[in-house]
């Protein structure tokens, strides 16, 4: 298991090329930036067991790669988040449920794997640097993500920085944030990808319920 700390940022969505293309990148990053396309299956019960339990489970698929992901529950405040973190290599898109057993939160201990169903998905482009800043001395994930999140016929937009810490003072994230704030309207946000696939699970819902 790893600790996943990280700051996201909210950025308008004129102003992601901007952001794209801005000096501040070549002046930090180690090496050229790379783009990917990235798309996300996120799984629950019906009546959404691991999201009241605030646990994410999902599979990740990067250039024909697979990966299954689950995110256990963590604290996030003004966009800053820390939570636990495993990663699994997959050969298909289907949920490999040996490797999670052992990891299986205790309060979802009588869960059964086969009752988790695909709910929603995220697909996005994202742009990525490795960044060093030195004071605080830190080495960070920069990753510009804009697409949409996906359930049913609802969707929600997609246009974030996230800064994740890979080695130093997390510090670092706030004073990297500061620095890009000068130049954009960048604003923390604690709503993760996984939320607002949720959010928009509770909505269809309301609104069935609004018209029986």
């Amino acid at each position: 298991m790893s600790q996943e700390t990280e700051l996201k940022l909210s950025v308008p969505a004129d102003q992601i090329e901007p952001l794209k293309s801005h000096p501040f990148w070549q002046e930090h990053a180690v090496q050229p930036s790379e783009t990917l396309h990235l798309g996300n299956t996120y799984f629950d019960t019906r009546d959404l067991r691991l999201n009241q339990a605030r646990v994410a489970l999902r599979i990740r698929e990067v250039n024909g790669q697979y990966i299954q992901t689950l995110k256990t529950r963590g604290e996030s405040i003004n966009g800053l988040s820390r939570r636990g973190e495993w990663e699994w290599p997959l050969r298909t898109n289907k949920l490999d449920g040996q490797v999670l057993t052992p990891v299986w939160p205790a309060e979802l201990s009588d869960l059964s794997i086969e009752l988790l169903k695909p709910l929603f998905t995220t697909d996005f482009s994202r742009t990525r640097w490795l960044l060093v800043w030195q004071r605080p001395f830190a080495r960070v994930e920069a990753a510009l993500d804009q697409g949409a999140v996906t359930s049913g016929t609802g969707s929600s937009p997609i246009c974030e920085l996230e800064l994740e810490l890979m080695e130093g003072d997390e510090s670092a994230l706030m004073a990297i944030a500061s620095a890009l704030q000068r130049s954009f309207a960048l604003t923390p946000s604690d709503q993760s990808k996984a939320e607002q696939g949720f959010q928009l699970i509770a909505n269809r819902h309301s609104n069935t319920e609004q018209y029986k």
